[in-house]
């Protein structure tokens, strides 16, 4: 039995892993954000960690959760993805998961579309769906490679520093970063935004969301509003796409922020 551990926010993450299944057989997704904080140990299965990598690292959610992480002789690979520049994610990764006695036997990384607004606009149309399918294609050196049981060492291990020190620096003040975070005069209180935040951090309030302040910075909120409503402060959001990868539907990631 492969069993993947899945943090998504925009569906990238969620399309790779669906996709890496559909070429093991029998694998089982887990959702690490919906996971209880508790330790989670596994014995004697093939354990993949999909995520995507935030501020060159690991996203919180994603770290936390490696920090509760054991196994029994299972054989545990990563699958990071980012825009195209992952530094040190693997490596840093790595060096989390040693902490907690564990080994990582390979570690692979996919390019997909970047969905940071305050960084860059999104891509969509064509350029959205050709990234898309880079993705997708790129899966089958991935799930040869652990069908195989291959050792791949994480890369970036020189720069593993590197990105620990901007990914700690950058998430040291992303929990109150969400007071950039707004509604505009499109909302319409439909409170899709509480229900897909994978930290609970948005309440609606006389039908407006409020921010919390415990934040991860994974733009679930403003992507996937369907009234293009959510804003992040007016420079970083103006004339953005929304972007979701184009095999997750919103129907298809509702359903897996409930599993």
């Amino acid at each position: 039995m492969h069993r993947l551990y899945v943090y998504s926010s925009t569906g990238n993450s969620l399309a790779l892993a669906e996709g890496l299944g559909r070429r093991l057989g029998a694998c089982e997704l887990i959702n690490m954000a919906r996971h209880p904080e508790k330790e989670e140990r596994v014995s004697g299965e093939t354990v993949g960690l999909v995520f995507p990598v935030h501020a060159f690292g690991l996203p919180s959610v994603v770290r936390r959760f490696m920090e509760r992480l054991s196994t029994d002789g299972a054989s545990v690979y990563l699958l990071p993805n980012s825009a195209g520049m992952p530094l040190g994610a693997s490596a840093l990764a790595e060096t989390v998961l040693r902490r907690r006695g564990l080994s990582v036997r390979a570690a692979f990384h996919v390019t997909m579309a970047g969905n940071y607004p305050p960084l860059s606009n999104p891509p969509s149309g064509r350029k959205r769906q050709n990234l898309a399918d880079r993705g997708e294609r790129a899966l089958d050196a991935v799930a040869e490679a652990v069908r195989e049981g291959r050792e791949v060492s994480p890369p970036g291990r020189a720069l593993r520093a590197l990105s620990e020190f901007i990914n700690g620096k950058a998430f040291e003040r992303v929990s109150g970063e969400d007071r950039r975070f707004f509604a505009d005069e499109n909302c319409v209180g439909c409170g899709l935004c509480a229900e897909l935040c994978p930290v609970g951090n948005i309440v609606l309030e006389g039908k407006r969301p409020r921010w919390l302040h415990r934040c991860v910075g994974c733009f679930a909120c403003f992507h996937w509003c369907p009234q293009k409503a959510l804003q992040y402060n007016r420079s970083s959001s103006a004339g953005r796409n929304r972007y979701n990868h184009p095999a997750v539907s919103l129907d298809r990631y509702r359903r897996w922020c409930r599993e």
